[in-house]
């Protein structure tokens, strides 16, 4: 896997691509951020897979399904009667992941009295497991990644500061869905070849002319998520689609798909300032105004 893996011609995708070539051939510690469904893990691995680490293992471990009373074994491993269920020595994930990276999805999950100790695996390169009095040396690179916003909760006590700039030597931002758009037919397509999902060209195009004008807050997950729905419901779920695509065939289609998603692509861009839209889109306000009410576009109330 490589960057090639990110699907997309927009210019955020360009951009993040690029991103992913420089952050690969370092072994700083790499904080992805993100909404959730937007691809965070898939940049990891692309990341991982494009670097000098390609041949070592990729540990992804995800700190928000890991329940915190096992986090710490799960993550640092433990020797043989460290606890009642302590058979055997046991390596942790940290360990598993010696020589390659440590993915830790959803990073701002894991519990404050364990974020010391995986700072001084990231200072010290050394661990210690449960129940072991002897520290181990170790060399892994953290990709990290979250949600969340670390700074609120370490402004609240729940992130710790000197965790927080270490994790973020290189910050990688996964853009959302609703913010390149115009990478959506290609992402139908890609899911499409996938799945193995059997559509005919009317139907790709009518599933395509809906998800044009969808905000997708769940992102690509929720695109993928969609397709599944479309599939196994068919033809059920495409007949409200049918009902509502008034959308013209041929070039008229092709011509109206594109300056919508163009429209709406430097709207959100600006944070819908339609001054600085119409000038970017080199055009008047008032036909800013026109097209808006043309393609039916609204500024979500959270944007």
């Amino acid at each position: 896997m490589s960057s090639g893996n990110i699907i997309g011609i927009s210019d955020s995708v360009k951009k993040l691509k690029d991103q992913i070539l420089k952050v690969s051939k370092v072994n700083y510690s790499l904080l992805i951020t993100g909404e959730s469904g937007s691809g965070k893990e898939l940049v990891a691995r692309s990341v991982h897979s494009s670097g000098i680490r390609s041949v070592q293992p990729f540990i992804p471990v995800n700190a928000a399904t890991i329940p915190p009373n096992l986090m710490e074994s799960e993550l640092f491993g433990y020797v043989k009667g460290a606890f009642t269920d302590a058979g055997s020595d046991r390596k942790g994930l940290i360990e598993e992941a010696d020589g390659g990276s440590l993915f830790l999805d959803e990073i701002g999950e894991l519990p404050i009295e364990l974020q010391s100790k995986l700072l001084r695996v990231l200072q010290e390169r050394e661990l210690k497991r449960i129940g072991e009095n002897r520290y181990r040396k170790i060399d892994v690179r953290l990709i990290s990644a979250t949600n969340r916003d670390l700074e609120k909760m370490m402004d609240s006590g729940q992130f710790r500061e000197d965790l927080f700039y270490r994790i973020q030597d290189l910050i990688i931002d996964v853009p959302p869905l609703r913010e390149r758009i115009e990478d959506i037919p290609a992402l139908i397509d890609h899911f499409i070849r996938k799945h193995g999902f059997q559509f005919t060209s009317a139907e790709i195009s009518i599933i395509t002319n809906y998800c044009l004008k969808k905000d997708w807050k769940g992102n690509i997950r929720e695109l993928e998520s969609f397709l599944k729905r479309a599939y196994t419901y068919y033809p059920d779920y495409l007949y409200p689609l049918k009902k509502i695509d008034n959308t013209p065939s041929g070039l008229i289609a092709a011509r109206n798909n594109f300056e919508n998603y163009i429209v709406k692509k430097v709207l959100i861009k600006n944070g819908w300032n339609k001054t600085r839209s119409a000038g970017e889109l080199k055009i008047s306000r008032t036909y800013l105004f026109t097209l808006i009410k043309k393609h039916q576009l609204t500024e979500p109330e959270n944007e």
